[in-house]
């Protein structure tokens, strides 16, 4: 990236005074390569309606107290902005709170055209990528009935994608069990709990510093790992929503692995989804499960036809059970593959963390479900489903 921004960065600069914030601002206008839209401000300007900003530079005082009400109140009228305070003190307490308090990071006084320049470049790149509007494709895995191969099938499907020049991002929301991560041997330092936490400032920023990327070049948001006396990390819907918003806004193809309870934010991923993957075995149980899936989806207005394919797993054909002809028939959905039994390959990948073996049944059967050819969904269904979602809750 050149430093450029795409459209001129919306900043603010405050400070107690506004002289302060008038040398940030000369500062900031004396960057090579940007164009920016800059107002100045001091403390006392109220932000009580929602403003349109890309950066907003906070000047602290000796004391941050008032400064780090001016942060609030710039968040919570700007959530997307990326907030900078500038503080005389570099002491670790005050760092602590200013991050606390809502800000993004912090600088210290006497400002660095360097250190300016690299929030900068931060920032235009995450406006370039919402203004990219790219709405890259959705496809939700989704099991109704655990141990299926839900997991199975998303790494190893990313992995497929990805070896054909797909740029995929594995987005793991099952908070209960999610082993995506695991499955592929990743070690990650912030998980889908650090960006939930961090959601009154959701920004692209946040998201992609929460994402890990395998060796394979598929870009991981691991589900957290919850510790003892710890409970699930629930995102609620609009959570799930706003971040699946950003992910598919920095990737052509985002893959979700959920969990089989049908949380808020499993039923919201699924309702915004261009493809769902409805994975099952020919058990009664898994297949009642997808009946009870396809049903409620057509209770919240969508067509199984159009956007769910059943995916039918560990497939023997000599076990006794519901024969495949009839799954269509009994779910309402076509069955896009059938994927053989290969525990041997299966059980060998999870356990030494890395993707199926090449050549092995089941890696061949999950590489078929990718077309090279296809192109890539040109506008997600991620925004409809968010306004499906609250006009049927204010209903």
């Amino acid at each position: 990236m050149s430093g450029r921004a795409a459209e001129p960065l919306r900043v603010l600069c405050v400070s107690r005074d506004g002289s302060s914030a008038a040398g940030v601002a000369s500062m900031l206008a004396s960057l090579p390569d940007f164009v920016f839209a800059i107002r100045t401000g001091g403390y006392t300007e109220t932000f009580d309606r929602p403003q349109d900003l890309d950066l907003a530079l906070i000047v602290l005082d000796d004391d941050p107290t008032a400064g780090l009400g001016v942060i609030d109140r710039v968040r919570r009228s700007s959530r997307g902005a990326h907030v900078v305070a500038v503080s005389p003190d570099d002491d670790p307490e005050i760092i602590v709170r200013t991050v606390r308090g809502g800000a993004d990071e912090l600088l210290s006084l006497p400002l660095s055209q360097h250190d300016l320049l690299k929030v900068c470049i931060k920032v235009a790149e995450a406006s370039n990528t919402r203004q990219d509007g790219r709405g890259g494709a959705l496809w939700v895995i989704h099991g109704p009935k655990g141990g299926v191969g839900v997991t199975t099938l998303a790494v190893n499907l990313a992995v497929a994608l990805r070896a054909a020049q797909r740029d995929v991002a594995l987005v793991d929301f099952d908070v209960y069990a999610g082993d995506a991560a695991f499955f592929l041997n990743v070690q990650c330092t912030n998980t889908l709990r650090d960006v939930v936490a961090g959601y009154p400032r959701l920004d692209a920023v946040l998201v992609r510093g929460a994402m890990t990327r395998h060796p394979s070049g598929v870009s991981i948001l691991a589900a957290p790992c919850a510790g003892r006396d710890e409970p699930p990390c629930e995102p609620t819907a609009e959570q799930a929503i706003g971040i699946l918003e950003l992910v598919t806004a920095m990737h052509e193809l985002t893959l979700v692995n959920t969990p089989r309870i049908p949380s808020e934010a499993t039923r919201a991923v699924l309702t915004a989804a261009d493809r769902i993957l409805l994975v099952t075995d020919l058990t009664v149980p898994a297949l009642r499960g997808c009946m009870r899936t396809i049903d409620w989806l057509v209770g919240e207005g969508i067509d199984p036809a159009r956007c769910v394919e059943v995916i039918v797993n560990r497939y023997n054909p000599r076990a006794p059970g519901v024969s495949t002809a009839d799954v269509s028939r009994m779910i309402h959905a076509p069955v896009r593959a059938v994927l053989p039994c290969d525990d041997a390959a299966a059980l060998s990948a999870a356990n030494e963390g890395r993707p199926l073996a090449e050549g092995t049944p089941l890696q061949r059967a999950i590489a078929e479900l990718v077309s090279p050819g296809q192109p890539p969904v040109e506008s997600s269904r991620i925004r409809r489903g968010l306004a499906r979602l609250f006009s049927s809750t204010s209903a």
